[in-house]
C-alpha cells in the first residue's frame, strides 16, 4: 500500500466515523461521487491539485470556488483540512478511500461486467445472484459494453476478474497453435 492510499484511508474512516455519528453518510457518500467525477472531468483541475507550484491559499479557493456551495459542511470541513496539510494531490483517492469504506459499512461489493452487447434482465440478475452467493455481500453490478469482445464476458469483483470472453479464448488458441 502506497503512502498516499494511507493517508486517504486514514482519512476515509476518521470522516466516515464523523458521518455515522452524525447520520450523514448519504450526503456524505454523494458528495464524494461529486467530487471524484468533478476531478476525473477536469484536467485543469487535476493539474492545479497536484502542483507544488500552486500555493496551498489559491488551491483553497480553487476548491471553495468549485465545491462550497454543492456540498455539505462535512465535505467542507474535509476539503479544508485536506487544503491545511497540504494534501490536495490526495484528494482524489482520499474520495475514492470514502466510497470503499461505506461499501464496507454497507456490505456493499461493487463489480463490473463487460460484454459484447448489453446484459437482459434474466442474465443480469443471474450475474448478480452468483456474485451474491459467493462474496455474501450486496451487489451494484456496473454494466460496459465493448463490442471487441464478440461474445462472453470479462467480470471484475474487486481484485479478481474472470474472462470468459470469445476474444479472450481466440487470443488463447493462437498462443497455443504458435
Amino acid at each position: 500500500m502506497s503512502a498516499e492510499s494511507r493517508v486517504a484511508t486514514r482519512y476515509a474512516k476518521a470522516f466516515v466515523s464523523v458521518a455515522l455519528q452524525e447520520g450523514s453518510q448519504d450526503k456524505l457518500y454523494a458528495d464524494a461521487d461529486f467530487i471524484l467525477s468533478t476531478i476525473n472531468d477536469s484536467r485543469e483541475l487535476q493539474n492545479a491539485l497536484n502542483s507544488p507550484i500552486i500555493k496551498a491559499e489559491k488551491k483553497a479557493a480553487i476548491l471553495t470556488g468549485i465545491f462550497s456551495a454543492n456540498v455539505s459542511d462535512l465535505t467542507n470541513k474535509l476539503i479544508t483540512l485536506v487544503v491545511e496539510k497540504n494534501r490536495t494531490s490526495a484528494l482524489s483517492e482520499i474520495v475514492k478511500a470514502i466510497k470503499a469504506e461505506f461499501d464496507v459499512v454497507k456490505n456493499i461489493q461493487r463489480a463490473t461486467v463487460v460484454t459484447s452487447t448489453p446484459l437482459n434482465a434474466t442474465t443480469k440478475e443471474a450475474l448478480v445472484a452468483k456474485v451474491t452467493k459467493s462474496t455474501g455481500k450486496t451487489v451494484e453490478l456496473e454494466e460496459k459494453v465493448d463490442p471487441s469482445l464478440i461474445g462472453g464476458y470479462i467480470l471484475t469483483v474487486g481484485d479478481k476478474q474472470l474472462d470468459c470472453s470469445v476474444k479472450s479464448q481466440l487470443q488463447q488458441l493462437k498462443v497455443a497453435f504458435q
